[in-house]
């Protein structure tokens, strides 16, 4: 059984999800993502011919190309993911863990560890193609299945090579809190386990918090999930969070980001944890906003580990920037396992490239 991968957007740097896969005589579409920048095109979505698609997650970079596509297109995601869709948009539900077959070929889904209602989708196919979405394993809240054995490993390499651990990144964050402080962050991701971590710390400093109404519904969407979909002894934590009224004036405050400016908030400074557009790259470098990474995604080591326990054959890094120090890196890490090139096939007993893209994929 043959499999065909074409990358249509998503390889060589950070930028809108969506990856085609090819087998059994159907193309099934893995997100569907919009662009990261306001005003930028997509252009992956042109001339698009798929059966089905299955969106990971409700970020925009994964979701937000889905009005681009046919209406009548079957879609795919789980009941949570589904009310980010465009209104009216017609949908069939993905379990949050689970099987599904989809145009024929069997799709497993686990939780990713990274969102509300997001998932890592598995297709059994061949020696099994594995598609991560955004996943981290660091998450205080979102779980990280173990996914099924898979040949060929679409990663969420969004940090590159970085490695830091999540505990160092809050004991940063931490020396920053004692200044009024505006933190913008994805209402359906990070947001949830920052809401319990600033909560506590607010307690132990006596410190002002309020937390945004939109995060607010999300601990309340979390916490009546079953407790199988919450990290472990996380319950009473946000029933915590849930039931603490916010503070008139708070010094810190929790909000879902809604395209900030250090304008918007006089009495503040915002601190960013994720990713920075060019107009906050610049409002960084002149000292009008702070930044600090909060891990959501995949460390490096976290993404080896998870390549190994695959078993994976063919490892292809996306999200993230493939110029010639990290692909170096990369090589160093991953060796003949590393794919960096859009395009190729993979059967049980060979594989073959096409020498389309810009990258080629090391022999």
């Amino acid at each position: 059984m043959s499999v065909h991968i074409n990358v249509l957007s998503g390889l060589g740097d950070k930028g809108p999800a969506a990856v085609v896969v090819e087998t059994q005589g159907k193309r099934l579409l893995l997100d569907a993502g919009g662009a990261l920048h306001p005003g930028d095109p997509i252009t992956w979505a042109n001339d698009l011919d798929v059966d089905a698609v299955l969106i990971s997650h409700d970020h925009i970079d994964h979701i937000g190309g889905v009005a681009q596509l046919p209406a009548e297109l079957p879609l795919y995601c789980t009941p949570l993911v589904a009310k980010a869709l465009p209104k009216n948009r017609q949908w069939r539900p993905l379990p949050e863990r689970g099987t599904i077959e989809v145009e024929g070929i069997t799709v497993t889904t686990g939780q990713a560890g990274h969102s509300l209602g997001g998932v890592w989708l598995h297709l059994a196919v061949a020696e099994g193609v594995f598609y991560s979405g955004d996943a981290c394993f660091e998450s205080r809240l979102f779980p990280f299945d173990t996914p099924p054995p898979a040949g060929i490993a679409l990663l969420d390499a969004s940090y590159g090579v970085y490695d830091q651990s999540q505990q160092g990144c809050i004991h940063a964050i931490s020396e920053h809190l004692m200044q009024p402080l505006v933190f913008p962050v994805p209402a359906t991701g990070r947001a949830l386990e920052m809401a319990l971590w600033l909560t506590e710390e607010a307690k132990a400093w006596g410190l002002t918090l309020a937390i945004d109404a939109v995060i607010r519904a999300n601990l309340a969407a979390l916490l009546a999930l079953p407790d199988t979909l919450r990290r472990p002894g996380t319950e009473a934590a946000i029933a915590s969070v849930l039931a603490r009224p916010d503070d008139t004036n708070a010094a810190l405050m929790l909000v879902s980001d809604r395209d900030d400016a250090p304008a918007q908030w006089p009495d503040h400074r915002l601190l960013h944890t994720g990713y920075l557009t060019p107009e906050r790259c610049a409002q960084l470098a002149a000292g009008d906003v702070l930044w600090q990474r909060w891990n959501v995604h995949l460390r490096a080591s976290h993404l080896m580990a998870l390549a190994d326990q695959l078993g994976a054959s063919h490892v292809v890094p996306l999200f993230t920037h493939l110029t010639d120090q990290p692909l170096s890196e990369w090589r160093k890490r991953l060796g003949k396992r590393l794919c960096t090139t859009p395009h190729f096939s993979t059967d049980a007993r060979s594989t073959t490239f096409s020498t389309l893209g810009s990258f080629a994929c090391p022999q």
